[in-house]
């Protein structure tokens, strides 16, 4: 007891100021978004190393099952790839296929806070860049936001700012996909007029509008909808399809024909 106070007396100042400054980090971090973006994304790569390490002597461990959940995951990926140049001929009556699919694995995952991001062990010495989706096997799951050489951040469907252009299948009618910060198995769909006929289970995917993702891409089903206060939309509750929970494989798609489109845009 006496050497604890003789301890706290000698060192009491710093540990004091220690303290001090552990509150203010976690002030400027919380109440400021710029650092706290910053926070977040160099905690990722930092965390994403050690995760990329760990998860090496995983599957070094446990190799067969490794195998077994890759071969599955390109079977998957070779059915989208089929299915997708078949929608991008129709919408655009040629045989040139814009996107390129580079393959990564998710190293680390967030979904306990309202600015969810995951890390991807592929960047730009891969050809990822910003701006690029990713989906899994069964659906979308986020947009890249920042890349360094060997890792990028994806800002997850399951943050507050997250965005997406989407339609009901078949339907022409868009609206906008975001999440309300809540449950992390729900996301919200705004914007599809009330004299649509809807029902639950019908499915709700990307419309193409924007170079990120391609028209067709699942993004989850219907589960809930009522009339909006407004009197003139639904609000329409989400199930998405991919599971946030497990994130693994995922899928960057590169869009080849962004820059010409976005050149044209912006001249309107």
């Amino acid at each position: 007891m006496r050497s604890n106070l003789h301890i706290l007396r000698k060192y009491g100042h710093i540990l004091l100021f220690l303290f001090y400054e552990m509150i203010a980090f976690v002030l400027i971090v919380n109440y400021n978004v710029k650092q706290k973006e910053i926070f977040l994304h160099s905690s990722s790569l930092f965390f994403g190393a050690v995760s990329k390490k760990s998860a090496e002597v995983g599957d070094y461990l446990s190799l067969r099952q490794s195998n077994d959940e890759l071969l599955r995951e390109n079977a998957r990926l070779l059915k989208d790839l089929i299915r997708i140049p078949r929608i991008l001929q129709e919408e655009l009556d040629t045989s040139r296929y814009p996107y390129e699919v580079i393959p990564a694995r998710v190293i680390n995952n967030s979904i306990q806070t309202t600015h969810n991001y995951f890390t991807i062990d592929k960047g730009s010495n891969d050809r990822v860049a910003t701006n690029m989706g990713v989906i899994t096997s069964d659906g979308v799951a986020g947009i890249v936001t920042q890349v360094s050489t060997h890792y990028a951040t994806v800002l997850s469907l399951l943050h507050i700012n997250s965005r997406i252009s989407a339609s009901i299948k078949e339907e022409d009618y868009f609206g906008t996909i975001f999440w309300d910060g809540k449950a992390f198995d729900r996301l919200s769909l705004k914007g599809i007029p009330k004299h649509i006929k809807l029902q639950n289970g019908l499915i709700v995917e990307t419309n193409g509008y924007s170079t990120i993702f391609p028209r067709g891409i699942t993004i989850g089903t219907i589960r809930a909808f009522n009339i909006s206060k407004n009197g003139v939309f639904y609000d329409i509750s989400i199930e998405p399809v991919t599971d946030f929970t497990k994130l693994g494989h995922v899928y960057v798609l590169k869009n080849n024909f962004a820059k010409e489109r976005l050149d044209i845009e912006s001249d309107e």
